[in-house]
């Protein structure tokens, strides 16, 4: 890839770096390792030449793939090889700020480490900031000295630092005073949106949606919160066991939540009262699915688990029998009777009904690390850098389509597909893979597609797009302090952001 070069080469080149861009890549790495912990997972050999310094960002390549309880899977040794890869970058002195984080990073005892997501949360400061529409009284719910000014308009902030001696721009993607206010940060002077509505969150954003004008969100500090659009009041706020990092079903009597240590839970979506609890296994991969009558969830253990959505009971569970290093399931969008499976080492199959008849299987060439989607007579999977789609009926791979690191799970429709990667959003040919448009974003961390009210948005590292869905034009931009943790989710006139500044706000689209 044009422009990138390892941290190895900038360091046996330039030396070490400079303590801003020396925290901006550790943020980087520490967001990587928080991710993949998350779903049960190590990186098992973290050095110099496994980071990617790109003009997107830094980007974690290498990965062992071992389960956090496999033979030397400790996620603990991850954290203490970022500390001493941090400190070797930043010339193995005291790396000025760094300095007692990385201590506690390489504490002998790795029960007194930090977690890759506090060690994340250090690094990227939230600002704590809410602002709701006038005449709205949230008093409740909103410290007085939380409250924002309005919004000025005007061109945008933009932060880019140079790499010193690394030869190509680095983008930030935190807001270095956490006191700064998502106000001053509007669009680029073009026709866009306003903003609506803020407020901040415990802990970053990872999925949101919207169901009857509220939004439900779940944030990396087991958080679950339900929020009115048009306001941006909390109507209820409910806690998990542990993190929620894959899309909840919302209906209109549930909103069912797989945890990824393994429970799923169920709430009532108009109160956030538990309505059952089940603990399916040891880690839940993905997300959990409807199946005829039950909600379906994958595991580590490779086992796919059907649980009855009433009562929260176990009803039945499939297995391969063989290890595959974890599954995932995916139906299809326009129905059927058929389970698709992805498995981490890179197998796709089709499962039906909950004996578990096999129906087909394919292994493909990279590993599997975000469910499948299936529309159609096609199953969209991202292996590696690639997006492929199968046949539903036989696996038969019917395209290709070779993308960049951090491809997203594709957004699909009749005739065409969406992803995204950190360089672009890509429009594809449902049918061929064919390119029908791209637009570049420069997405350091990729926030899925969405689709909403004949619009297609994707976020870049400080920017939202606007797109046609059809023509790839550009609506509007708007500027962001930084990166979206989430796809965006409308109701109306009004879109949701889930930001890495861990706030939720609203905008006038």
């Amino acid at each position: 890839m044009p422009g990138v070069r390892t941290l190895e080469e900038v360091l046996d080149h330039d030396g070490p770096l400079a303590e801003g861009p020396l925290r901006e890549v550790a943020a980087g790495i520490a967001d990587a390792l928080a991710r993949v912990h998350a779903i049960g997972l190590v990186h098992g050999r973290l050095r110099a030449d496994q980071v990617l310094l790109t003009p997107y960002g830094p980007r974690v390549t290498g990965f062992a793939g071992r389960a956090d309880t496999d033979d030397g899977g400790d996620p603990s040794e991850d954290v203490y090889a970022f500390g001493t890869l941090i400190t070797l970058a930043g010339g193995g002195a005291s790396c000025g700020e760094l300095g007692p984080l990385l201590r506690r990073c390489l504490d002998p005892d790795p029960g007194r480490r930090p977690t890759a997501v506090d060690v994340d949360r250090v690094l990227t400061p939230r600002p704590a900031v809410l602002t709701v529409p006038a005449g709205v009284d949230d008093s409740a719910d909103v410290p007085q000295e939380a409250r924002a000014e309005d919004p000025p308009t005007g061109r945008g902030l933009t932060r880019r630092r140079l790499l010193v001696g690394g030869g190509f721009a680095l983008t930030a993607a935190t807001v270095t005073s956490a006191g700064v206010a998502f106000a001053r940060y509007a669009g680029d002077g073009r026709s866009g949106p306003g903003v609506r509505w803020r407020r901040s969150v415990e802990g970053r954003v990872t999925t949101l949606q919207v169901f009857d004008n509220v939004a439900y969100c779940t944030t990396t500090d087991n958080v679950v919160m339900a929020v009115g659009t048009e306001t941006g009041v909390a109507l209820w706020t409910a806690r998990t066991e542990s993190m929620v990092w894959s899309q909840p079903v919302v209906s209109g009597t549930a909103m069912f939540l797989a945890c990824v240590a393994g429970q799923v839970t169920a709430l009532d979506p108009s109160s956030g009262e538990r309505l059952w609890q089940q603990h399916a296994g040891d880690r839940i991969l993905g997300a959990p699915v409807l199946y005829g009558s039950s909600l379906v969830v994958g595991t580590r253990d490779d086992r796919v688990v059907g649980i009855d959505m009433t009562q929260g009971a176990q009803s039945w569970q499939w297995s391969a029998g063989t290890p595959h290093g974890g599954v995932m399931p995916a139906v299809s969008e326009t129905g059927g009777d058929l389970l698709y499976l992805t498995h981490s080492d890179g197998t796709v199959g089709a499962i039906r009904d909950d004996r578990g008849e096999p129906r087909w299987s394919t292994r493909l060439d990279a590993p599997i690390a975000r469910p499948a989607r299936a529309m159609g007579d096609l199953v969209y999977v991202v292996s590696g850098f690639t997006l492929v789609a199968l046949s539903v009926s036989t696996g038969e791979v019917r395209w290709r389509f070779q993308g960049a690191p951090d491809m997203t799970v594709p957004v699909v429709t009749e005739n065409l597909v969406y992803t995204t990667d950190v360089g672009a959003l890509y429009a594809l040919d449902a049918r061929t893979g064919r390119e029908r448009w791209r637009q570049p974003v420069g997405a350091r961390v990729p926030s899925p597609v969405a689709l909403v009210d004949g619009t297609a948005y994707a976020g870049g590292t400080d920017t939202l797009y606007a797109f046609d869905p059809v023509t790839g034009g550009r609506h509007w931009r708007h500027g962001l302090p930084t990166y979206l943790t989430a796809a965006p989710a409308g109701a109306g006139k009004v879109l949701l952001l889930g930001t890495a500044g861990s706030e939720l706000v609203a905008l006038e689209t």
